[in-house]
């Protein structure tokens, strides 16, 4: 699977455009040919809405501007409440170095989301991150957690631009601004590309601090999960400033709520079942 993985990020190497289109039975829905770019992104949160309950087992393949590889196993645990807490949880199983690392965040149903790292090498403690932890980078990655559960609507404005037609397939853009305004920025954060048929987001493009496109986001290989949703089983974000490429691919997914108990997503479940490494014995003599 490796190493049909590293074909797959060649094949894909000068990928720009959106994940291949697929039908879903709905068709073009033309109430939303006047829609506004908040009424088009809520009807996509309405389509395609989280499942409350996912277990994924994953590959992540990153790359440098060289061509350099590192490979990682992991496994994804994603829980939603019924009052729209998010509670997520990584945990790396490979390679050696990574083995027993965790990542757990939760995301409150204000968008507020506090997150911690566990590291087994140095001992029970988790590591608690800024309070920017929606765009705090995943080690090493280019992904977030914002960019793996979704953006909060109520966090961000909407404006539909005009619609685009890539590779003979339609889209709405929809520039994405934070709520509320920012004097120091006047370009968006990031324009969505959503396929016309499906309402799925294909593609997204995060701007830097001068408008300038600083990574693509796009998502491949959908497969239908049931009432015209879909779920991508590889996801890809391009770094188009330093040539860097993270590469997510979802190898089992499981709808389960056995799988996702809300006990898993605490920092005793994690010690449990991932202790901390043994303390290796300093050989260094003290002088006397």
């Amino acid at each position: 699977m490796i190493g049909g993985l590293r074909l797959l990020l060649l094949a894909t190497a000068t990928a720009t455009a959106a994940a291949t289109p697929v039908p879903d039975g709905h068709g073009h829905d033309a109430s939303l040919d006047e829609a506004s770019g908040a009424e088009i992104m809520q009807a996509v949160h309405e389509r395609h809405q989280h499942h409350p309950h996912v277990y994924e087992e994953q590959v992540m393949v990153l790359q440098d501007r060289l061509g350099q590889r590192n490979t990682r196993r992991l496994r994804r645990f994603t829980r939603v409440e019924a009052d729209g807490t998010v509670r997520f949880l990584l945990l790396f199983d490979a390679p050696e170095d990574l083995r027993g690392v965790a990542l757990l965040a939760i995301r409150e149903p204000s968008g507020a989301t506090h997150q911690s790292f566990y590291l087994p090498a140095l001992g029970p403690e988790f590591i608690e991150s800024s309070e920017r932890t929606n765009s705090d980078y995943l080690l090493g990655s280019d992904f977030t957690v914002e960019k793996l559960t979704g953006e909060v609507l109520e966090d961000h404005r909407y404006l539909r631009r005009r619609d685009e037609r890539i590779e003979g397939e339609r889209y709405f853009r929809i520039d994405v601004y934070a709520a509320a305004a920012d004097p120091l920025r006047s370009s968006p954060l990031r324009a969505h590309y959503i396929l016309r048929d499906s309402l799925f987001i294909a593609r997204t493009d995060h701007y830097d601090d001068l408008g300038r496109v600083a990574r693509r986001q796009t998502h491949h290989d959908l497969v239908s999960v049931g009432a015209g949703v879909w779920r991508p089983n590889l996801l890809r974000i391009d770094n188009l400033q330093d040539g860097h490429k993270s590469l997510l691919r979802i190898e089992r997914r499981v709808f389960s709520a056995d799988l996702v108990p809300a006990e898993r997503f605490t920092a005793q479940w994690i010690l449990s079942n991932q202790p901390p490494l043994p303390r290796i014995p300093s050989t260094v003599e003290e002088d006397s």
